[in-house]
């Protein structure tokens, strides 16, 4: 008898989660909308499609227009972005201007696309002997100066077209290939924006060619105020404690200590601030406790404070 009640039960249990499923499965089958977020597709001259990710504030735009923030991995971080715009802008409470924040991704649903990000965000063609990424080919690397001309020439006049923007406060932001890339970006367009969010930089990549355009650039010094935030996380050149009992714990400590993530962006971030005239105005942090991958989150938002926060306001 006991055993009949017990089954009656769970019978009743089923149907009833069978229902429920049911009723949901309309629900979740199509893609999520995002209050406050815009999705556009943007194909450039060169026939590629990139999916756009536009969160705008409610608030009315400022005399000299909204700042504008373009934040490269954008199938990673729109959603963070678009609850950003909603819950820390100042009519909430926050401390963050009204600005216009611009996810720039990729068609499909990766978080991280990486044959495309390899592409647009390197400025140097993959060289031997850099572990992982040696089923890359040099000629699918190499292409940051169309991609920035991409953004230049044709998502920033789009964006313009349908946002009063103030053209003198506009960021990039990137975390490791994004932070390489808004390097690449300061160093060959130094005007393009005025503050540069260079995340956990891979300044390892291609044997470290970037050195060769920080010395171009140390070379002629722009006239003008620019910004750089440089970031990385405490453990990018040791291991993280949580991670020591993996099985390839020795490969990637290794491979950590040879890159110097920490040691080579604060080393960069002193030879920026030393040059003549201080034409590139840097910060330098280290993110207590984050990985590389853990640290870029913290970097967005820190990125965003220094950009949209009272402080980040221009003379």
């Amino acid at each position: 008898m006991s055993n009949g009640k017990a089954f009656s039960s769970f019978t009743v249990a089923a149907a009833a989660l069978s229902v429920l499923a049911a009723g949901l499965a309309p629900a979740v089958a199509g893609p999520v909308q995002m209050p406050g977020l815009e999705e556009r597709t943007l194909v450039s001259g060169t026939g590629l499609a990139y999916r756009i990710f536009i969160a705008a504030p409610e608030e009315p735009p400022p005399a000299a227009g909204y700042p504008v923030a373009y934040v490269l991995d954008g199938n990673a971080v729109a959603g963070t972005l678009a609850d950003l715009a909603r819950a820390q802008g100042v009519r909430q409470g926050g401390l963050m201007a009204p600005a216009v924040l611009v996810a720039i991704g990729y068609p499909g649903d990766l978080a991280i696309n990486m044959p495309r990000r390899a592409k647009d965000l390197t400025s140097a063609p993959a060289t031997p002997g850099e572990g992982s990424w040696t089923y890359l080919k040099p000629e699918q690397t190499g292409g940051a100066d169309a991609f920035l001309a991409f953004i230049q020439d044709e998502l920033k006049p789009a964006i313009a077209a349908s946002y009063k923007v103030d053209p003198k406060r506009q960021a990039l932001i990137g975390h490791s290939f994004g932070g390489l890339f808004a390097l690449h970006a300061l160093f060959a367009r130094p005007d393009a924006f005025s503050l540069y969010v260079a995340a956990s930089p891979s300044l390892w990549w291609a044997n470290g060619a970037i050195a060769a355009e920080e010395a171009a650039f140390a070379a002629r010094p722009p006239a003008g105020h620019r910004r750089l935030l440089l970031t990385v996380g405490a453990y990018e050149q040791e291991l993280h404690p949580g991670l020591r009992r993996q099985p390839d714990a020795p490969e990637l400590a290794r491979k950590l200590a040879q890159r110097r993530m920490v040691d080579g962006a604060r080393d960069l971030a002193a030879r920026l601030d030393a040059l003549p005239g201080r034409p590139v105005e840097v910060t330098f942090a280290i993110l207590p406790g984050q990985t590389h991958m853990s640290a870029a989150p913290h970097a967005l938002l820190l990125g965003l404070e220094t950009f949209l926060g009272p402080e980040g306001e221009e003379p």
